[in-house]
């Protein structure tokens, strides 16, 4: 059995941004598992009015390596869309779009790609690790990990999942039937008002009633400001890397809108449509958007309905919302995948029993284990934008010259041009 330099596990735009990058050098042998039959990605919540919240030159490629066949502009030209696209004049795509290109990609990379193999089990050996999966085994000398967080479910709407209960990323999502039935969004991020809107517009047959509930003051939109984005620059994920973890934590909750905030535009869409609406067509169902509500308890009617028990903040009250259909836009969390049971002892933990990751990615190990990298669990160690499309180029070029043993691609941070977390300048003392 011959043994890979690196083998990924997830095929997301990830691990896919990897796997372009290594393919450009073609000096590494590698492999990408996933278990989905092709490339989807949030199938579910893809919505014809849905945008990225990206430029799209932050694609897989584009900020590390510009000539690479594997650009969303090459994308276009290979369609025959490239002046088509310009005259949109858009800034940002939308995911239905940013979907295809990933296929697209995912085709071109073929043979290293291996779609409906579900990862089983990951064996540390003496060169690196053994992986079992539904069709076979791979050694590897080194793995990269980028299978995506899982849903963050409330408590009190655990005993109560299936098919009128459930979390956004799920397949119940796509195929729900609202025609006549009272529905209640739990969330009021992105996800949320993308479903609360496409909801009343009669996606899923035309609803009695519509409520979003969150916990947030208001639909917030996102920070999309030129200072704000300077926290998507290599050069501040190396600065916030060096803080304090409990600094770190602090800084992360001030900065939620700069990640989980609103498109802008998306929202000024919307408030159209409602004003429409309301003023002039008034044929939407019922609707309401409810700030401040924090979901208490969840509770199964003999009618088959559901009643939530919510906390008014604002009014410091309890209220009760009767719903047939309740969807969970609750965001999600990180969790080790269950395929790395066997090396989670050895797995260094922060006081939060939360990984330690590196500044290179690498999962910091008590003993002397070959390099698992790590994709999307770090929002702790290297902040808001770990989760976000914005740097995955770069962070696969970090990785990927780690592979490699070379700087086969430029990921050296300089001094922020504009923004000082720290003091660059010392100054004598008086």
């Amino acid at each position: 059995m011959s043994t890979y330099d690196l083998l990924g596990i997830g095929i997301g735009p990830f691990n896919l941004s990897l796997a372009a990058l290594l393919d450009k050098t073609k000096s590494a042998k590698f492999l990408f598992l996933d278990d989905k039959p092709e490339f989807t990605w949030h199938k579910e919540l893809m919505f014809k009015d849905a945008t990225m919240q990206t430029s799209f030159l932050k694609d897989l490629v584009t900020p590390v390596d510009p000539t690479s066949p594997y650009t969303f502009l090459n994308y276009l030209v290979e369609k025959g869309q490239f002046y088509h696209f310009l005259n949109t004049g858009r800034k940002s795509i939308n995911r239905v779009e940013f979907e295809d290109y990933c296929k697209w990609v995912s085709k071109q990379l073929g043979a290293s790609l291996k779609f409906g193999c579900r990862v089983q089990k990951v064996v540390p050996t003496s060169e690196g690790y053994t992986v079992y999966h539904s069709q076979g085994s791979h050694q590897a000398k080194a793995l990269c990990v980028a299978s995506g967080p899982v849903p963050n479910i409330p408590e009190c709407a655990k005993p109560h999942l299936g098919a009128n209960v459930f979390h956004a990323k799920s397949a119940q999502a796509a195929k729900m039937n609202l025609e006549g039935k009272r529905l209640v969004v739990v969330g009021g991020g992105q996800t949320g008002v993308e479903l609360f809107r496409n909801a009343l517009k009669g996606q899923w047959g035309r609803p009695q009633s519509v409520r979003l509930l969150t916990g947030r003051e208001n639909l917030r939109p996102l920070d999309e400001g030129p200072f704000t984005n300077e926290l998507f620059t290599p050069e501040f994920v190396s600065e916030f890397y060096q803080l304090p973890q409990s600094s770190k934590d602090e800084f992360s909750e001030r900065l939620l809108l700069a990640s989980d905030g609103n498109t802008p535009e998306y929202l000024q869409d919307f408030y159209n449509d409602l004003y429409l609406e309301r003023f002039y067509f008034q044929q939407m169902p019922e609707a309401g958007i409810y700030p401040m509500r924090w979901m208490t308890n969840l509770v199964s009617m003999e009618s088959g309905a559901y009643q939530l028990k919510v906390d008014n903040r604002l009014q410091q009250k309890e209220e009760s919302f009767s719903a047939d259909i309740v969807v969970l836009a609750t965001g999600f969390r990180s969790q080790i995948p269950q395929f790395l049971q066997d090396i989670e002892p050895e797995i260094s933990k922060d006081f939060m029993g939360r990984p330690v990751i590196g500044s290179d990615y690498r999962l910091q190990m008590n003993s002397g284990l070959s390099p698992i990298y790590m994709m999307n669990f770090s929002r702790h160690g290297h902040g808001v934008a770990d989760p976000q499309t914005s740097l995955m180029s770069w962070r696969s070029a970090v990785i990927a010259n780690k592979v490699l043993g070379n700087e086969s691609y430029q990921t050296s941070s300089t001094e922020s041009k504009f923004v000082h977390y720290h003091n660059p300048i010392q100054e004598p003392s008086l």
